[in-house]
């Protein structure tokens, strides 16, 4: 992040800036190296899995969910730009939820996600990984960074908003799409290639920090 002075509105957000990075610097100190951190079991990262093929109006979307996520944010009081973050998902804890379907359909579709898409016992993990992290005004952020499945690891830039709660957490939300074949993953096909799961998948996540 780079800082510029000035005067009006433009001082008044650096001032309130700064008040969120001294909020943060003084979390940090109370955790030691690594913080502040993943609160457990607050917030949600979801992924939205799509259909199509000429009969994927017919077939069902899926919602999966991550039940454990980990990770603790690093903050340098030199220089902000050097702040990171790190994310750990471990892959047997992702869940198929898919509301609408039956007990039977979903536990399919977990199946086949652990052992054909994500492989879960050849990758135990999905991994996100800051390198940079880069105002994009108020308090939006644009955080560069690698993000490794099944695998295989690719740059990335996550779109990211953060939030100082009242009970002094941070909140930090964000959407991003990426291909699975990216990633190395054949998206699944049905019934000939007539139904198909989207290449492209669409995450959202509200996770808090403390």
């Amino acid at each position: 992040m780079t800082f510029t002075t000035g005067h009006g509105p433009r001082l008044i957000f650096v001032k309130g800036l700064f008040f969120l990075l001294a909020s943060i610097l003084s979390a940090t100190a109370a955790f030691g190296a690594d913080g502040p951190c993943i609160v457990p079991q607050r917030g949600y990262f979801r992924i939205h899995v799509g259909t199509a093929g000429l009969f994927g109006a017919f077939a069902h979307n899926h919602l999966i969910e991550a039940q454990r996520i980990t990770g603790c944010a690093s903050v340098d009081p030199k220089d902000v730009t050097h702040s990171s973050i790190k994310l750990t998902f471990t892959t047997a804890d992702l869940r198929v939820m898919d509301p609408k379907e039956s007990e039977k359909n979903r536990a399919e579709v977990q199946k086949t996600m652990e052992t054909e898409v994500l492989r879960i016992s050849e990758f135990p993990q999905v991994v996100f990984e800051s390198t940079s992290i880069e105002n994009a005004g108020g308090n939006q952020l644009r955080v560069r960074g690698n993000l490794t499945i099944s695998g295989n690891t690719r740059p990335v830039v996550i779109p990211l908003t953060l939030s100082h709660m009242a009970d002094g957490t941070f909140q930090a939300k964000a959407r991003y799409n990426f291909k699975q074949s990216a990633f190395g993953i054949k998206p699944i096909q049905l019934g000939g290639g007539t139904i198909k799961v989207k290449d492209e998948l669409e995450t959202e996540f509200e996770v808090y920090l403390k």
